[in-house]
């Protein structure tokens, strides 16, 4: 067989392989396989791990309460995450704006905002007592602390980390101030304000978890932290495992309405 051949058959099944497999989604699918079977190793060969429940163990957990259970606390922490976050975004996002595009805001808003935002969320928690009367409202206040901090700085941030040729060459164009804002300045600071509502989703998972788990108002958090008291660890692990897959949809959900507002360029 001659080279030239060989070279051509190659080229014809790799791309058979790229046509019928999708090998991104064939590594993440063994990289989840690959943990699990690790899981299984570690809990039945060391000892010391041997009181964490099996993966087989944790699977077995979903089908020994109703459905309805799962489903109507995961729907509790969803409800107070996304409360959170929108809340965060829509008074964040305008403030991160000012901040970063106004040098007269910045000095009036900023150094306070400096002073507020070393205080650990969890921190603001007996003061929500004095704040709000509702425990629902103590939850979703403690999720928009959670949100709106990096969705300001974030957005502070990609205005002001604009590359200054671009307003120069807006300003040559005839835009005025409003118009370069929203044409120019946004459209470039949006990789980075995505980033920043990604860790805003982040954290407000971390809080409605601790905030669920202290209130006993029901969501994933007092799931797992009542599974704990009765020593039920099967059930633990599968609401921790469950609060990981509804903080991954919820990012990849960001991740592709950022790549949507960005689609110059994939930004995750």
């Amino acid at each position: 067989m001659s080279d030239h051949t060989a070279t051509v058959e190659s080229h014809f099944w790799r791309q058979i392989s790229r046509t019928f497999v999708n090998w991104s989604l064939f590594r993440q699918i063994m990289s989840f396989v690959l943990f699990l079977v690790l899981w299984s190793i570690i809990v039945v060969a060391v000892d010391y791990f041997q009181q964490i429940p099996t993966p087989k163990a944790v699977f077995m957990a979903l089908f020994e309460l109703p459905f309805s259970v799962v489903f109507i606390n995961m729907l509790k922490s969803f409800i107070r995450v996304l409360a959170g976050f929108f809340l965060g975004i829509l008074l964040g996002f305008p403030i991160g704006v000012a901040i970063g595009y106004s040098k007269v805001a910045k000095s009036l808003i900023f150094p306070a905002f400096e002073m507020v935002r070393p205080i650990p969320p969890i921190a603001w928690i007996p003061a929500t007592v004095l704040f709000f009367v509702h425990i629902e409202s103590q939850i979703i206040f403690l999720t928009f602390y959670g949100a709106f901090f990096p969705v300001v700085y974030n957005t502070m941030g990609g205005i002001s980390e604009v590359d200054i040729r671009l307003p120069r060459a807006a300003m040559s164009f005839g835009l005025n101030k409003r118009q370069m804002l929203w044409k120019v300045i946004l459209p470039a600071a949006m990789p980075q304000i995505f980033t920043g509502m990604k860790l805003a989703m982040g954290i407000t998972w971390i809080l409605v978890v601790a905030a669920e788990m202290m209130a006993n108002k029901g969501g994933m958090g007092y799931y797992v932290w009542y599974n704990h008291t009765v020593m039920d660890y099967p059930h633990v692990v599968l609401g921790m495992g469950i609060i990981g897959l509804c903080g991954a949809i919820c990012s990849i959900g960001i991740a592709w309405i950022g790549n949507y507002f960005t689609r110059w360029q994939r930004i995750f």
